[in-house]
């Protein structure tokens, strides 16, 4: 009789456990699937607003845009690098998911390269259009701004967390310094777009008054 009750008990407890961890799985890719969506969409708004960049700056007939010939073929470039830098986030996403996504290595490393060759290039050149230009283009520049500090603060914070949440699972991982470093170096990257970011909301609204 108590052999049989320990065996019911050792089965529910089995059960409850297996439930436990069930939903604790079902709750982690829930929240997985929510932000990768996010990220590729956030991203695809990114790459639109690179390419509505350049059709603007390519189609305007003022003048002084019209003569720096190689401003156009800069953002024409990293729009292709934006391009490209798409692709590979969507290739990491897609090897950190075989790894369950438990230490995000080649996610944090795309990150890191779009932040630094792609992002800060791209608002440094729309930068460069506002301080050559007095009068606005396309709104699509307010757009790219706005949208820039958005995905600034955004970036600043999924780093933050990473730094904190991950740093004990770094430990065990043989590049945990890289690793470290990257995001390091991605979350200066995030700053500097966001202080970019902001200066050049600035000039587009000096522009408008001025």
């Amino acid at each position: 009789m108590i052999s049989k009750i320990r065996k019911c008990y050792h089965c529910s407890t089995t059960t409850l456990n297996q439930d436990y961890i069930f939903s604790s799985t079902m709750g982690c890719t829930c929240k997985r699937v929510f932000f990768i969506t996010g990220l590729i969409i956030m991203e695809l708004i990114d790459l639109g607003l690179d390419w509505d960049f350049f059709v603007e700056v390519n189609k305007t007939d003022q003048e002084k845009i019209q003569s720096e010939t190689e401003l156009k073929y800069l953002i024409l470039a990293f729009a292709v690098v934006g391009t490209l830098t798409f692709i590979l986030q969507l290739v990491a996403i897609y090897y950190d998911s075989k790894q369950n996504y438990s230490h995000l290595t080649y996610s944090i490393t795309m990150s890191f390269i779009s932040t630094w060759l792609e992002d800060i290039p791209q608002i440094i050149l729309a930068i460069w259009v506002a301080s050559i230009s007095s009068d606005l283009i396309s709104y699509v520049q307010y757009a790219k701004a706005s949208y820039a500090i958005l995905e600034a603060l955004l970036h600043f914070g999924v780093t933050i967390w990473q730094l904190c949440c991950k740093k004990e699972k770094f430990k065990y991982k043989k590049n945990s310094d890289c690793l470290m470093a990257l995001l390091v170096l991605d979350l200066i990257g995030g700053i500097l777009l966001l202080g970019a970011s902001v200066f050049l909301l600035i000039e587009l609204r000096f522009d408008k008054y001025y």
